[in-house]
């Protein structure tokens, strides 16, 4: 289709049985097609995996084509980027697409995604791993006299909707952990359980983990996420990433996309957090065109 758009190459006749049985030995040709005019369009290079066997016999099982740039010589350069092609509908399995982009990267590409919608448009990603870092204090920066004052506070707070109150704090040394109000401080269920005992699974481990990299998490509810992450303080700056928890994630494309598409609207980098091997490891997905 490609070659017959703009090589003018002519298609088998006739072509509405040519087309028919080509729908009917590969269902997802519409969208390869579309993929293929749109990551061609710039006049770079796309060739589909089938056609590469001897030169990457180890390729990815989800990967469809190797992309080179236009200023790569395909026939020497090992080329730009792995592509995947998806419907927006697709169901989404998250550690297989962890998968997917540790052995692109692996392999020296770029891991691309293109994510083709009910009117044939599409869009693409590409997709990476990030390795957010903070300079907030942490609970292993105290000393002992600073811990124990930690944890009497907490065991003291208030009960109160949505997480508990410390009316009298005292000097409290985790500048990133609980809010100034009502003339004491809130902490979050969240950030209290993480104080008194740390929990290994779900989206506490996630905060933890977030946690422990110095970084400062706020609720993300108006940004449809889990929680805002922050380098530094929240006044000194704005939060570079939006961080989803491995339950609350999107289970399609479409959500991914319109996930993807908020954050950048406010100028945040959109994260998936995901267990690999007991290592959580965060998913990074940004529009490129």
């Amino acid at each position: 289709m490609f070659a017959h758009w703009y090589r003018h190459v002519p298609l088998p006749e006739p072509v509405e049985v040519w087309f028919q049985q080509e729908v009917l030995s590969a269902p997802d040709v519409g969208i390869r097609t579309v993929a293929m005019d749109l990551l061609r369009n710039g006049g770079e290079l796309v060739v589909p995996r089938a056609q590469l066997g001897h030169r990457f016999p180890h390729l990815h099982p989800a990967t469809w084509a190797i992309r080179w740039e236009r200023h790569e010589p395909w026939t020497k350069h090992t080329g730009f980027s792995q592509v995947r092609v998806q419907h927006t509908n697709d169901p989404l399995d998250w550690d297989e697409l962890h998968g997917w982009v540790a052995d692109v990267l692996g392999g020296g590409h770029v891991p691309e995604l293109c994510v083709v919608d009910d009117e044939f448009d599409a869009t693409v990603y590409h997709l990476g791993l990030a390795d957010p870092r903070g300079n907030q204090r942490t609970v292993h920066h105290l000393h002992d006299a600073e811990r124990q004052h930690v944890l009497r506070t907490c065991h003291e707070a208030l009960p109160m909707d949505g997480g508990f109150f410390i009316s009298q704090p005292g000097e409290w040394p985790l500048p990133a952990v609980g809010v100034d109000h009502f003339s004491g401080r809130f902490l979050r269920h969240e950030e209290r359980t993480h104080l008194i005992e740390p929990v290994s699974e779900g989206s506490g481990a996630v905060y933890a983990n977030l946690s422990e990299r110095g970084l400062l998490l706020r609720p993300g509810f108006k940004y449809g996420c889990k929680w805002r992450v922050y380098e530094d303080a929240v006044h000194a700056e704005h939060a570079p990433w939006l961080v989803q928890t491995r339950s609350g994630a999107p289970t399609t494309w479409e959500e991914v996309c319109l996930a993807v598409r908020l954050a950048e609207g406010v100028n945040k980098k959109w994260l998936c957090a995901v267990d690999h091997s007991g290592e959580l490891a965060y998913l990074n997905i940004q529009r490129s065109g």
